[in-house]
């Protein structure tokens, strides 16, 4: 369980710095960042995605240890949503990028929990 809250500590560090980096190298403005949804699908799509996140993560913790990589699946899955989303329909502020750091990052912490 430890080793799941270094993990995501880790990630959390390095994707903010990552996208810190990307918002100062792409000119991406903080306010384009703060748009969350595009479009009503985009909305509730990621919603889904997030309550379903979120009860996969909690009985994978407390019932199915066995799953305990779905900790880092779905919040990839999210954030891959949200990526193409944005890509597809705002791909001048490209804001997408840093979503899809971000799954990045948790895809690659994934694989990083599977090999432990």
């Amino acid at each position: 369980m430890i080793s799941i809250f270094i993990i995501l500590f880790c990630v959390l560090i390095l994707n903010h710095l990552i996208n810190n980096t990307l918002i100062k190298m792409k000119n991406i403005e903080v306010s384009d960042v703060k748009s969350k949804y595009v479009n009503k699908h985009h909305k509730y799509g990621e919603r889904i995605l997030y309550w379903t996140s979120m009860i996969v993560m909690v009985l994978s913790i407390m019932e199915f240890h066995h799953l305990r990589l779905f900790i880092f699946i779905g919040p990839a899955m999210l954030f891959a949503y949200r990526a193409i989303m944005k890509w597809k329909y705002e791909k001048e502020n490209k804001t997408y990028l840093l979503s899809a750091v971000t799954c990045g990052s948790f895809v690659i912490s994934a694989i990083v929990f599977g090999t432990l």
